[in-house]
């Protein structure tokens, strides 16, 4: 999928709201909450949650979520009544507005309670946080002209597939496609919530040429050297 994005015309990401969700400021965004008893997985025993954000405030661009079960991806479907929304108007039923990203719960620090440990939201940042620990910084899963005089490039996580895990697991894995003006790429993550969470990710796909650095396919870049570099 990563490949033959790389091969046409990036297109921008969907960013369009309705007139009430487009101008919120934080305190109406943060207001907007994903009702946990609505979690993905929730009363099926197993040992990871998801929950969603709703788009608006500074993540307004559309993002699609897809659970895969038994080797088949079904994409989850926005639900206004999925959300408690404070003083904003819920979205009209029947409107699939998307997400701006998830959540992923476990109970790492009790037994019966299932604790946030992961987020991924906004541009292609995510974070992670241990037993016991609050969170710190964000990673991304890829960084363009950073600290250029001509302007940072921001790739986004576009789309995610988060794998229903056993119930015995003690990991989740999560898929994901980035796209960018200059770049696409597609990641697998590992993720292991512990004493010590362990966040492994695995890229897939080259780089056609130096003016990308160091992740992500270039997207209609001349292959110059060095040649694109492919996954081991």
């Amino acid at each position: 999928m990563a490949r033959d994005a790389a091969g046409k015309p990036f297109k921008a990401p969907d960013g369009k709201l309705p007139d009430h969700l487009n101008d919120l400021d934080y305190d109406h965004y943060r207001a907007i909450r994903f009702l946990p008893d609505r979690a993905l997985w929730r009363g099926e025993k197993l040992p990871f949650e998801v929950q969603f954000f709703h788009r608006g405030f500074f993540y307004k661009n559309r993002v699609d979520v897809y659970e895969v079960a038994n080797g088949q991806a079904t994409k989850i479907i926005y639900q206004p009544e999925d959300f408690s929304f404070g003083d904003t108007p819920p979205t009209k039923p029947g409107v699939d507005l998307g997400f701006a990203g998830f959540r992923l719960h476990t109970p790492i620090n009790k037994p019966d309670h299932h604790d946030e440990v992961c987020v991924f939201l906004g541009a292609s940042y995510f974070r992670a946080v241990a037993k016991g620990e609050l969170y710190g910084l964000s990673a991304r899963g890829l960084s363009i002209n950073t600290g250029e005089a001509k302007g940072e490039e921001f790739p986004s996580f576009k789309a995610f597939w988060i794998e229903k895990p056993a119930a015995n697991a003690t990991s989740i894995v999560v898929h994901a496609l980035l796209d960018s003006e200059s770049a696409t790429a597609a990641y697998r993550f590992t993720i292991r919530p512990a004493e010590t969470t362990v966040f492994v990710h695995v890229r897939a796909g080259g780089i056609c040429g130096a003016a990308v650095p160091d992740a992500g396919r270039a997207r209609n870049r001349p292959r110059r050297p060095p040649p694109c570099r492919e996954p081991t």
